[in-house]
């Protein structure tokens, strides 16, 4: 019996010819054999009209034909494809709710504004999705060579360790079994007490010694300054929630890394639930 596979739900700009999500969602999927990518495209209008109804059929065919017309352009490709065409006034709240279905695991969205900047949209959209968000900043390339990971591992609370575990496999998950994709992981520590071994976070991901990188400094600096030297593909980091957020807003220091990291980043959220912290 074939394993059921998981989905990469893959959002579609209609306002744009490159969907970079999409190519983002197959580059990832293509160098895994469980997954599928799902291509999601939200639609709505605010025309006039005696039947709303009508409107409402008439828009959704349109959109629908004009996407699996966009999806013939990568029907030779290893990854199964499949479209989904809904109906909503607030685009956000229908990706989080296609994005809570229990076979997806990742979205992806090309990111909104300016390359060094996180738009408002997408901060509102990293706080109610629950899913890990990928965020698409440049032209995605074919392949995913370099990954590199943010991990804290001078975090004390249970709740980081959770983040920094599930940061930890989901990037090793997303490497895949291409050898070619290289998994590089940085944890930035403020000061001399807090060191950690370069060769203990080699060792606990099972990656070379070379791929591992410990800096003294602010994460807030260290991460995306390694993201541009090593031209990484694709930066994970995660955020622990607070009260059903995800704690990003203007000014701290998962806001700045986000900004500034000038590659795709990958955002994992872990809530911080009240039961647990009870426990």
């Amino acid at each position: 019996m074939a394993t059921e596979k998981n989905r990469i739900l893959a959002v579609i700009d209609p306002t744009r010819t490159e969907q970079w999500a999409l190519r983002k969602a197959l580059a990832i999927a293509n160098s895994r054999d469980d997954l599928n990518v799902s291509a999601y495209l939200c639609v709505h209008s605010d025309a006039k009209c005696d039947d709303p109804d009508q409107l409402q059929s008439v828009e959704l065919e349109r959109h629908r034909l004009w996407l699996d017309t966009m999806l013939e352009e990568f029907a030779d490709r290893d990854v199964a494809i499949d479209s989904q065409v809904e109906w909503s006034r607030d685009w956000r709240e229908a990706i989080c709710a296609a994005g809570a279905a229990d076979d997806v695991v990742l979205v992806t969205k090309r990111a909104s504004g300016r390359q060094t900047s996180l738009a408002s949209s997408d901060r509102q959209l990293i706080r109610k999705l629950g899913r890990a968000l990928l965020l698409v900043k440049h032209e995605p390339k074919d392949e995913v060579r370099k990954i590199l990971i943010a991990v804290d591992f001078n975090a004390e609370d249970e709740s980081h360790k959770a983040l920094n575990e599930a940061i930890m496999s989901l990037g090793t998950r997303m490497r895949g079994t291409v050898k070619d994709t290289e998994l590089h992981v940085i944890s930035a520590y403020p000061s001399s007490d807090s060191f950690v071994h370069p060769p203990d976070v080699a060792k606990a991901l099972d990656i070379d010694r070379s791929h591992a990188h410990v800096r003294r400094g602010s994460a807030a600096d260290i991460i995306p300054d390694v993201a541009k030297e090593l031209e990484a593909d694709l930066v994970i980091v995660g955020n622990v929630g607070r009260g059903g957020l995800s704690g990003i807003t203007i000014g701290n220091t998962a806001e700045k890394i986000l900004s500034d990291i000038p590659t795709d980043v990958l955002v994992l959220v872990r809530e911080e639930v009240k039961a647990e912290a009870a426990a």
